[in-house]
């Protein structure tokens, strides 16, 4: 592969060549409770022939999203009088207009339409409740066919429901009657920066810097706006455990973490380079469980300041929206971030050193029932990303998800503790960090790498074939999980009948029970299997995802009885399952003897606990 010379793009305001004068864009959400937002944007435009795009590959979520079956009543004028459009033959996302002579410009509206719950995959979309919304201004604008649309300015202002505040990376100009009006930023930075708003606003300071970085929560009721003490401690931490990491120069001006509060929103977690697009359910922040559960969204989201949005593999920079991101470096962006967003949860006390322990079992026994490993590569899933992250929850083991997250967590913890032992302790992975992502300006900006570039950054801190390492983890389809950062880090993988309390926390949270560590399968509170391990027991007796178990050992199904029902195969016990499959009825009988079985980590004698030091906090 040829070395790549690094690329900078900066995110500031470029006049248009073409385009002298700034595009205009108004939103009115003031009718968002209804799930309708309407819109209008002027284009300053010559006459003659105008192809409008609609943003489609939008960075940060690795295939295409832009909603734009839910755009309705679109209309273009020019000089006042409307005018004809057509949609694209070969690319629905963009529409051709002739603008006529005389005309300057034209205007374009038209309604969003916004999807209800978690309906085709509106976590990544624009969403909202009666009470708050959070907005992409990608779902909410056209831009014009240029070869660099990117340093388009932009004039945005959006009219919210009476009462709401608001947050945002994005520089306020004026604010009056509901309706805000930012000052000029380019078409990147404008879609780089999402709006949270609502009735119910707080904002929390956070850090030494505390003009520097905030939490901006919208909650649908004010009951989920406290922090707990605990809490707000870690939060506070968390940009001086970045900041020790990184080092001192960061990639942006100020960072905002969006938090987003419903219960009639999906979860989700999407990065910017100033901000990050948190939800969570209503009242997560005073729940222990939904705390617990979420420890790693804000410093994952927070990580890709660093990497993901300031180095960012350079097949995935693209010139505009439209065309495809090349994502086989996934296993870098998303892989390393979910390893450090995992490190600074547990330095900065969102999780304990014990749940972070427990957090590594829990990934370690994930990895290890992914069967399809055996013939999929960590590299492929990356490489598929855009097809995988829209599949079903079924067959996952089968045919492997976007395993990089996960995987990723346990290869880079691998990294760092073999970085570690070679050098006896004197470097880290911390050191590369500082290396390959510490040279930011204070501002946003883009700097792209490949595969060589982090080769020859992991070299510069400890020389090693990590080509054939990565080579073996990354490119060659392997039976078993990287697993060495834990070996080698002074413990190992052990399954016990009591579930660890992180384990308990999150099966709750799922409202089912998770035994694919024992019987192989998952099923919900209504007993319906979304999983099966390929040749666990649960699949030599024939049960498939999208079975619906009815009863167990012949009485009515209920998780509780069917995890006591496995816990007692260990003496003896059987374990026969009535399932429905359409309008068929069968019972299947698993031959199984092993017992409830739930991952720990357990203490390796006679070894150093590496883990230890990778999790001690370095911020002073």
């Amino acid at each position: 592969m040829p070395r790549f010379a690094f690329v900078i793009f900066a995110l500031v305001a470029v006049p248009s060549l073409t385009f002298a004068q700034n595009i205009e864009l108004e939103v009115n959400a003031s009718e968002v409770a209804r799930k309708v937002i309407h819109v209008r944007v002027t284009i300053p435009a010559a006459p003659g022939q105008l192809s409008l795009h609609y943003p489609k590959w939008i960075p940060g979520r690795h295939r295409p999203v832009g909603q734009i079956a839910n755009v309705t009543e679109l209309r273009v004028k020019a000089g006042g009088k409307a005018i004809d459009w057509k949609r694209d033959d070969a690319d629905p996302f963009t529409i051709n207009v002739t603008v006529p002579q005389g005309a300057s410009a034209v205007e374009v509206t038209f309604d969003l339409l916004l999807a209800a719950g978690a309906e085709g995959g509106a976590q990544f979309m624009t969403v909202a409740s009666p009470k708050l919304m959070t907005m992409n201004w990608n779902d909410v604008l056209v831009y014009p066919k240029l070869a660099k649309p990117l340093g388009l300015t932009i004039d945005a202002a959006v009219k919210l429901p009476t009462n709401w505040k608001y947050g945002t990376a994005l520089p306020t100009k004026d604010e009056k009657n509901g309706k805000v009006v930012f000052k000029e930023v380019t078409l990147e930075t404008l879609i780089d920066s999402p709006l949270l708003a609502g009735e119910y606003v707080r904002i929390v300071p956070l850090g030494d810097e505390k003009d520097k970085h905030r939490v901006v929560i919208a909650c649908d009721s004010p009951d989920g706006l406290e922090v707990p003490e605990a809490t707000l401690k870690s939060w506070n931490k968390l940009p001086g455990e970045a900041a020790a990491l990184f080092g001192p120069a960061k990639p942006y001006t100020n960072y905002t973490f969006l938090l987003g509060l419903s219960n009639h929103i999906p979860r989700a977690g999407i990065e910017h380079h100033q901000s990050s697009d948190n939800r969570l359910s209503e009242l997560a922040l005073i729940k222990t469980a939904e705390r617990k559960g979420s420890a790693t969204l804000f410093p994952h989201e927070f990580v890709h300041a660093w990497n993901g949005k300031f180095r960012r593999p350079a097949d995935m920079i693209m010139p505009d929206y439209q065309k495809p991101q090349q994502t086989r470096l996934l296993w870098v962006y998303e892989g390393l971030t979910n390893y450090l967003g995992w490190l600074l949860a547990v330095r900065s006390g969102l999780y304990t050193a014990d749940e972070g322990r427990d957090y590594l079992a829990m990934t370690a026994a994930r990895m290890t029932n992914v069967k399809a490993r055996g013939w999929r590569p960590l590299d492929d899933t990356a490489a598929a990303a855009s097809t995988l992250f829209d599949a079903t929850g079924s067959w996952r083991s089968a045919r492997r998800s976007v395993d990089f997250y996960d995987e990723g967590t346990l290869l880079w913890l691998e990294v760092d503790v073999l970085i570690r032992t070679q050098t006896k302790g004197a470097k880290s992975l911390d050191d590369f960090c500082k290396a390959f992502f510490g040279s930011g300006s204070g501002k946003p900006e883009v700097k792209g790498y490949n595969f060589e570039n982090v080769l020859d950054a992991l070299n510069a801190v400890v020389e090693r074939d990590w080509k054939a390492y990565f080579a073996r983890r990354v490119e060659v389809a392997a039976e078993t999980p990287p697993l060495e950062g834990i070996t080698e880090g002074g413990w190992k993988l052990t399954y016990t009948e009591k579930p660890t309390d992180l384990f308990a926390t999150m099966e709750g949270l799922s409202r089912g029970a998770n035994l694919t560590d024992s019987v192989g399968f998952a099923v919900s509170a209504d007993g319906l299997i979304g999983d099966i391990v390929p040749d666990s027991a649960a699949a030599k007796a024939g049960l498939a995802p999208g079975m619906k178990l009815i009863a167990v050992n012949g009485r009515r199904f209920a998780t509780d009885y069917l995890k006591t029902a496995v816990a007692a195969t260990k003496s003896g016990g059987k374990l026969e399952l009535l399932a429905e499959s359409g309008d068929f009825f069968k019972t299947h009988a698993l031959d199984y003897t092993g017992g409830a079985r739930h991952p720990r980590l357990e203490k390796a004698e006679g070894k150093a606990d590496v883990l230890a030091e990778v999790v001690k906090p370095k911020a002073k």
